[in-house]
């Protein structure tokens, strides 16, 4: 990961359990040197259309290039300012926008046509709740997911190492999350992660301003799950590999 900033594969707002408006999240992760950014809120098949299509309209109408006059964060705000220099800030006021969702609770059978129906309908980035051991999640999320070939597996938890080869095999992300529940098995999804191969994002999940953490911050806890430096390096590449797929 790089001083320069850090991207976020997985946030979400108000059109799920988020408690941001989309442009308050893009807003602020900016100002704490976001420099890619997904919407993933969470969807089954009751909510999909709704959640998606509203995301899509703010992405149109506002959202895509986030470029405003004027740097958020200062007096009267309790969002820290962008931990970026001058120089890099002015090259970097640029906010590249993926609209996604979040395959949430979904039956494992379910979640191939599901994902389906959402890229059908414009997400470029599908990521599947993992089986967290947080939550209840069903037995045999984490392999449908890999199978459906989403883009991000979510807080997989003790995600089984076949089920990580798989993910490597077929180009599925694995998560290391800074989410204080989900995370408690980071150490587990880095060491399956290095012994397969696959892919690793480190992101927030983030619901709230607080859980926006800057790049010092996301890169404590990616060494803390047990990662080394070439490793944190290697996720923030990927994560500069995605925006340059999607955006060119």
């Amino acid at each position: 990961m790089s001083n320069e900033g850090f991207y976020d594969f997985h946030t979400h707002t108000v059109f799920s359990d988020g408690g941001m408006i989309p442009a308050g999240l893009m807003q602020r992760a900016l100002v704490r040197g976001c420099l890619g950014l997904a919407i993933t809120d969470h969807v089954d098949s009751s909510n999909l259309e709704w959640a998606f299509e509203n995301l899509l309209k703010f992405v149109e109408e506002l959202g895509q290039e986030w470029q405003p006059d004027i740097v958020p964060g200062g007096d009267g705000t309790t969002a820290p300012l962008n931990t970026l220099d001058s120089d890099a800030l002015a090259k970097n006021w640029h906010l590249p926008l993926i609209p996604g969702v979040e395959l949430t609770s979904v039956p494992p059978r379910k979640i191939a046509a599901l994902a389906q129906k959402a890229r059908s309908l414009g997400a470029n980035w599908i990521v599947v709740h993992g089986e967290t051991i947080m939550e209840p999640v069903a037995p045999g999320t984490n392999r449908a997911a890999i199978e459906a070939r989403v883009d991000l597996l979510s807080h997989p938890g003790l995600i089984t190492a076949e089920d990580a080869a798989r993910a490597a095999e077929l180009g599925v992300h694995l998560e290391i999350t800074t989410h204080k529940g989900h995370g408690m098995a980071n150490g587990w999804v880095a060491q399956r992660a290095r012994e397969s191969g696959a892919k690793l994002l480190l992101n927030t999940d983030c619901h709230v301003s607080a859980d926006i953490l800057d790049a010092k911050q996301r890169r404590a806890i990616a060494f803390g799950s047990g990662l080394t430096a070439e490793e944190v390096g290697r996720i923030w590449q990927n994560g500069r590999r995605i925006i340059t797929r999607i955006f060119g």
